[in-house]
């Protein structure tokens, strides 16, 4: 049985410094995350008119084999469809299996990575 099984609880804490989206006033950001090869979206609420949100949601993910890594969107949520603020993936393998514990601010990297478009504070926590 590969170390990759188990239940993967993630938690959304907060963000900061979040890149307006928006011409006039801040984003109302909300976060999609999802594991590899599945692609089971979970929504976190919109925190409205804030570029340092807080969330505090938690999700369980059941992990398969080759389940190694957590994909994580910010979109700021508009009246007319949704601009993507920034996104980036979490390599399970290096960060959280076999430690069982990951707590960290995760950068939204810019084209190239020049620049960030804020961070997201995350826990994650896995149970074999």
């Amino acid at each position: 049985m590969s170390h990759t099984h188990g239940t993967l609880e993630v938690t959304i804490v907060e963000g900061r410094h979040l890149k307006d989206e928006d011409i006039v006033g801040k984003n109302d950001a909300y976060v999609e995350l999802y594991v590899d090869k599945h692609y089971k979206q979970r929504t976190t609420t919109t925190a409205q008119n804030s570029n340092n949100p807080t969330w505090n949601e938690k999700f369980t993910f059941h992990l398969q084999k080759h389940d190694d890594d957590l994909h994580l969107h910010v979109y700021d949520d508009d009246v007319v469809g949704r601009d993507s603020v920034g996104s980036a993936k979490i390599d399970l393998k290096k960060h959280v299996f076999g430690k069982g514990r990951y707590d960290d601010w995760v950068k939204l990297p810019a084209m190239l990575g020049l620049r960030s478009k804020g961070e997201i504070h995350v826990i994650i926590e896995h149970h074999p």
